[in-house]
């Protein structure tokens, strides 16, 4: 079987969660034979070359800026979702790589619908679109914080925009629900949105780690409340920003010495967070010594979609997990005995407190998550149910589709 794998996402090192869900979802195909890669990116992007040698062929499919009158115009006319995928199609006509529209494959794997519309029929063989994140259920999250998908405060002309959005959104999906072979979702909660009957779950998944005791703290330092992501994604960004302005304090009027480390990858606004009692590492390379002297990992996200896999690394090393709802939402774990949940900033933090002052009830926990994460979340368990969604793909068409209708065809 040759596959092609398109994604609008670069793998980059260290690697957040849409990259790990990525190297899975390729290692898997791999084994069913060879894979070629496309990346659709910015003109100035690369391609690391460690990263392209995992695959048959790489190459990049450039996208330019979408600036100008036109599209200005068509914004204006269309809404930005539309028109800008509109951009993307008549860009992505003239920059594709000749190799990945010759080559008749036997599966093509869209990770993400953002990489599928606008290349929609352009490659020829059955289609699986992995949808891991829902457009829609993140851009009315963030609405309801009064907030665009980047976080930017909200106008009433933008509110107006954002719930068109997300209309489009829902109607892209409605349209993918028909068009591929088979979607691919991350928890079963998703697979309800589209066409169950052609949808397969392919659960987010964590490496298990080497059993190893809880780091000892340093004399004087106080336990760590651990949040891990890359904070140039807005959401972590948000949760960040709740966690040390709110969540924190309240902490720390129970439990003095407790402090919070933000470790991944971070932007200037989470660097200013920094101070006395929290710690912004920046990215690192392995996130491993910060789990293990973790006391909790706290997840406080308000907005998402689709499943967090730095709660299953949580897992996995055997920490206590302090969550949302939102942040949760997708994994299959029993709240209050594998993880505590809580939606505002009083209940996450006396939560928190809870756990750091009652370590009989958090090991517990963390021992009971542990054994879910091995029981459901191993990467070989992802990695069955990509070759299940490729397997039930490759057949399903009996004869090629029309190109020319399709790519004619308009969200």
């Amino acid at each position: 079987m040759r596959t092609l794998f398109v994604s609008d996402i670069l793998p980059r090192r260290p690697a957040g969660g849409a990259v790990r869900r990525m190297d899975v979802v390729t290692g898997a195909l791999a084994g069913l034979g060879p894979v070629d890669a496309l990346f659709v990116t910015a003109p100035d992007a690369t391609l690391d070359p460690r990263e392209a040698a995992r695959f048959a062929r790489a190459g990049l499919a450039p996208v330019p800026p979408y600036t100008g009158a036109r599209a200005g115009a068509e914004i204006a006319m269309r809404g930005p979702c539309a028109a800008y995928a509109a951009h993307q199609r008549r860009a992505l006509a003239r920059a594709l790589p000749a190799w990945a529209t010759a080559t008749r494959y036997d599966l093509v794997w869209f990770n993400r619908e953002r990489a599928w519309l606008p290349l929609r029929g352009r490659f020829t063989g059955p289609v699986v679109v992995d949808v891991d994140d829902f457009e829609d259920v993140l851009i009315r999250r963030w609405a309801r914080l009064g907030r665009g998908v980047w976080g930017v405060p909200l106008t009433p002309f933008q509110r107006v925009q954002a719930r068109r959005a997300a209309a489009w959104w829902r109607r892209v999906h409605r349209r993918l629900a028909r068009e591929a072979d088979v979607a691919v979702v991350a928890c079963a909660r998703d697979a309800a949105r589209l066409d169950p009957a052609r949808t397969v779950v392919v659960p987010n998944s964590f490496p298990a780690p080497p059993l190893s005791p809880p780091q000892e703290a340093a004399p004087g330092d106080g336990p760590v409340l651990l949040f891990q992501g890359s904070f140039d994604w807005e959401p972590n960004a948000d949760a960040a920003a709740w966690l040390t302005r709110e969540i924190l304090p309240l902490v720390r009027a129970k439990v003095p010495g407790a402090r919070a480390v933000l470790a991944g990858r971070a932007t200037p606004g989470t660097a200013a967070l920094a101070g006395p009692h929290v710690e912004v590492t920046g990215a690192v390379p392995d996130m491993t010594p910060y789990l293990r002297a973790a006391a909790l990992v706290v997840v406080p996200l308000r907005v998402g979609s689709g499943t967090r896999i730095k709660i299953l690394e949580a897992f996995a090393h055997g920490v206590p997990v302090v969550s949302t709802t939102v942040g949760a939402e997708g994994i299959d774990a029993v709240p209050g005995e594998h993880l505590v949940l809580a939606d505002t900033a009083e209940d996450l933090a006396r939560h928190c407190a809870g756990l750091l002052t009652d370590p009989g009830r958090a090991a517990a926990m963390a021992a009971a998550a542990r054994r879910l994460h091995a029981e459901r979340y191993l990467p070989g368990h992802a990695a069955a149910r990509v070759r299940e969604a490729a397997r039930r793909a490759a057949p399903a068409r009996e004869a090629p589709q029309d190109l020319t209708m399709l790519q004619t065809r308009k969200v």
